[in-house]
C-alpha cells in the first residue's frame, strides 16, 4: 500500500512540474509580447500610388497597341488582303495534302529478312521461321510513329496519306483507301530525318518486325519529293449556305 501511495505521489509531481513549466512559458510571453512590424498609412499611400501608376501605364500600353493593330488591319489594300488568303489557302492545301511537297526526310522500306545461314542445313531449316505476316495494323503502327514525331507527310507506295486515308486488310492483301498495295512497302516520310530515325529506334520498330521475318531498310534523303493525294473525295453533308434574298 505504501509503494502504491508512493507512486501515485511520483506521477503527481512530474504533472506539476509539467503544469509549472507551462504557466513559467506562458508568463515569460506575455511579459515579452512580439512586437509584429506595422506600416504606416503614409507608407501603405506611397504604395498605392505606385500601383496605380503602373495601372495607368498597362492601360497606355493597351491603347498604343490596340491603334496600331488598327493601322495595320486599315493600311491592307484589297490586293495585299487577297494576297493574304491565297497564302493561307496554299497552306491549307499543303497541310490536307492536295499538292505535292519537297523537302529533307527519310524513305524507309520493308522487305524480308535474310535467313541466317546456321539456321539452314542441307536445304532444310533448322531453327522454325514464324509464319506471322505484315497487316495494316503494322503498317499504322509505323505511320503513326512518323507523325507522331514530326513527320508532315507520309506515303506507302506512292499513296499519300491524309486524315481521312484508310488502311486496312482486304483478304489477304492491304488496301490503302481503294487502292491494293504489295510487299516491299517502301514508306516516304517528309520531316528531320534524325528525329524520325531516332524516333523508330526507340519505338523497337526493327525488333517487331523481325518477328515477321521482316527487315526495315532505313535511308536519309535531303530532298525528298511526296506527291499530292488523288483519291475522289465526295462531300455528303456540306451545304452551301444561301444568302438573303436567295429563294
Amino acid at each position: 500500500m505504501l509503494q502504491k501511495s508512493r507512486k501515485i505521489t511520483f506521477i503527481l509531481a512530474i504533472i506539476s512540474a509539467i503544469i509549472g513549466v507551462m504557466l513559467a512559458v506562458q508568463v515569460r510571453s506575455n511579459l515579452n509580447p512580439v512586437h509584429k512590424e506595422s506600416r504606416s498609412i503614409a507608407e501603405l499611400r506611397t504604395t498605392l500610388q505606385k500601383e496605380l501608376e503602373k495601372h495607368k501605364n498597362l492601360l497606355a500600353d493597351i491603347s498604343k497597341y490596340n491603334q496600331l493593330y488598327y493601322q495595320y488591319e486599315t493600311s491592307l489594300s484589297e490586293d495585299e488582303s487577297i494576297s493574304v488568303m491565297k497564302e493561307e489557302l496554299a497552306r491549307n492545301r499543303r497541310m490536307a495534302g492536295l499538292v505535292e511537297v519537297e523537302g529533307e526526310g527519310v524513305v524507309l522500306e520493308v522487305v524480308d529478312a535474310k535467313i541466317p545461314d546456321d539456321n539452314v542445313l542441307d536445304g532444310h531449316m533448322t531453327a522454325p521461321v514464324t509464319d506471322y505476316t505484315i497487316d495494316d495494323e503494322d503498317l499504322r503502327w509505323l505511320v503513326n510513329i512518323l507523325f507522331a514525331n514530326g513527320a508532315q507527310a507520309v506515303s506507302i507506295n506512292g499513296h499519300r496519306l491524309i486524315s481521312t486515308t484508310a488502311i486496312r486488310n482486304v483478304g489477304d492483301t492491304i488496301q490503302i483507301d481503294t487502292h491494293t498495295i504489295k510487299p516491299p512497302y517502301e514508306l516516304k516520310a517528309l520531316g528531320d530525318p534524325d528525329v524520325l530515325l531516332s524516333a523508330l529506334k526507340l519505338e523497337g520498330v526493327e525488333e517487331n518486325f523481325q518477328l515477321a521475318n521482316k527487315k526495315v531498310l532505313a535511308e536519309k534523303r535531303d530532298k525528298l519529293v511526296i506527291s499530292a493525294n488523288t483519291e475522289p473525295r465526295s462531300i455528303q453533308y456540306m451545304k452551301p449556305v444561301k444568302e438573303k434574298g436567295d429563294s
